[in-house]
């Protein structure tokens, strides 16, 4: 078992605020101008990296509580805004279609691996950065680069631990380590060399994080160099930025406007068409909200190498014994049930991964626990406390030892700061201790693989189910992403099935829109959900 202290866990605390408003960037971009509801007629002062593009005929006007520009490999992936922004502004070398949950051609045109599965060699298309810059191989190697210079701050970068060199480049005690297994054949060719067979690179390789940024970065401007390959920036303003698709179709929103707005009023006054990252909690008057499924849960993971955990009877009676709809109800009101790890989408649309092992039945709990030779273990349920004095932690903790003191388990609250929280995860120290996952990869083999596999790096619990192993081992083996899929869902099952985890609920993207709309949408990982944009019909 290979245990690390893992970024998902770290980011937990950030959760709550990754849809809150934050500060605009005023004073980072050009004048306002040539912008809807704009009064100053000052000239735009474009950037040398962005291009004017001409506003198209569809234009979706999008509210967003800032505006903040940053390279791929520094989004804070827990921050929607940043996440839509920046999927926006930049690709990858591939890109995940939603609804097949498969990747497809992004900044590479192609790619293929060796007859063992171990050298992918990606072909890089035409694609050019917003300065009409071509992006070369060595602009995909130094991006990659840079997302393992991260370490496990990052919390995709850890998804590509199979690249030959990757955990010594992210372990590396300073500076920007080049990973061994990355490397430019030539401008248009790029070889990534695995340490075993991993079919699932492409979809991973798909996360936002993973968007190319020039090899040779340039700091002379405040916006981010665009390697999009749909929509490029067109002009950008003081308080917003515009976005035109590169090749629009009749019929298609061929322009995006996102406009910064911290009080809701330009979707009010019908100036923009939704808004992302709202209050759920804020009455929204004559607007419609729409609540979307969100690549990140909350749940208490066990520390199944030691007692009482280590017993199946113990670790199902406490899921049972633990009321989480009322946990949800009182500590996360705007979040949803946690039925599955893995979105939805991904896996076919299954409602329920968790099914009855997860009902809330007290009278099978007390059966389990007095069944049970580990029933008078005495064990901790460890939470780490806040710096602002907030002390819902501390509350949702103690609400789970009085569930399961209830059926005579031996449950006490303890707390540890942030950094020691951590720490003690990744030593195998904690008992019954908060956790959970987020991320922008909303790929099965992220969201179980990594942290569930006996080998997995961020595998805190220390879970090691020997059938689950060979589902996931078989799963990134599988070529056919179909096939790859159901593996992926027998594992899920048989995680649930074994309860390994209490799990407690899942985050939901909030979001908002007028009359112009009759729907409106994003995609798991935070990314604008195009398919979803209904325009109302425009009457006479």
């Amino acid at each position: 078992m290979n245990r690390r202290t893992s970024s998902t866990l770290l980011a937990l605390s950030l959760l709550a605020a990754s849809c809150s408003s934050g500060p605009s960037n005023e004073g980072n971009a050009a004048d306002p101008s040539n912008r809807p509801g704009s009064s100053t007629t000052t000239t735009t002062s474009v950037p040398d990296n962005l291009a004017f593009v001409e506003q198209g005929p569809l234009t979706l006007r999008v509210s967003v509580p800032t505006l903040d520009f940053v390279a791929p490999h520094e989004v804070d992936e827990t921050d929607a805004v940043q996440v839509l922004v920046t999927d926006l502004l930049t690709d990858g070398l591939t890109v995940l279609d939603p609804e097949k949950g498969v990747a497809e051609p992004g900044v590479a045109s192609s790619w293929s691996t060796n007859l063992d599965g171990l050298e992918w060699t990606f072909t890089l298309g035409d694609t050019t950065f917003g300065n009409g810059t071509l992006i070369t191989a060595n602009d995909v190697v130094a991006s990659l680069n840079r997302v393992a210079a991260q370490g496990v701050s990052s919390i995709s970068g850890p998804n590509l631990w199979p690249i030959e060199g990757w955990l010594d480049a992210a372990e590396a005690d300073s500076g920007e380590t080049a990973v061994a297994g990355i490397t430019a054949v030539d401008d248009k060719t790029v070889v990534i060399t695995l340490t075993q067979q991993f079919e699932p690179l492409p979809e991973v390789l798909a996360g936002v994080a993973f968007g190319i940024w020039p090899a040779a970065e340039d700091q002379s401007s405040d916006v981010p160099t665009s390697s999009a390959i749909d929509f490029i920036p067109a002009a950008l303003w003081s308080d917003g930025l515009r976005l035109q698709l590169e090749q629009p179709s009749d019929g298609e929103v061929s322009t995006i406007e996102l406009l910064v707005d911290t009080t809701g009023s330009l979707l009010e006054a019908g100036e923009t068409d939704m808004a992302v990252a709202v209050d759920p909690n804020e009455p929204l008057g004559e607007l419609r909200g729409v609540t979307v499924q969100r690549s990140a849960d909350a749940f208490f993971g066990m520390n199944a190498t030691i007692e009482p955990f280590n017993d199946p009877m113990i670790r199902q009676a406490i899921v049972m014994a633990t009321n989480r709809d009322a946990i949800r109800e009182e500590y996360f009101p705007t979040a949803g049930p946690m039925q599955s790890f893995v979105p939805q989408r991904v896996l076919g649309g299954v409602p329920d991964a968790c099914g009855d092992r997860c009902k809330f039945d007290v009278a099978q709990a007390q059966i389990l626990v007095d069944a049970s030779p580990s029933r008078d273990v005495a064990f901790t349920v460890d939470y780490f406390t806040s710096e602002d004095g907030d002390d819902t932690e501390q509350r949702l903790a103690e609400s789970v030892v009085s569930d399961l003191r209830a059926i005579g388990l031996v449950a006490t609250a303890r707390a540890h700061s942030p950094a020691d929280f951590g720490v003690l995860a990744a030593r195998g120290e904690l008992g019954l201790f908060r956790f959970g996952s987020v991320t922008t990869v909303p790929t099965a083999e992220a969201d179980l693989g990594a942290m569930f596999h006996t080998a997995g790096i961020d595998n805190l619990t220390g879970t090691s189910i020997e059938r689950f192993d060979s589902l996931i081992d078989e799963a990134r083996k599988e070529t056919e992403p179909s096939v790859r899929a159901t593996f992926y869902e027998s594992a899920e099952r048989v995680l649930f099935g074994e309860a390994v985890v209490l799990p407690l609920v899942e985050f939901r993207h909030h979001l908002a829109h007028g009359p112009t709309l009759i729907g409106a949408g994003l995609e798991a990982d935070g990314s604008l959900d195009l398919t979803q944009i209904e325009f109302a019909p425009v009457t006479e």
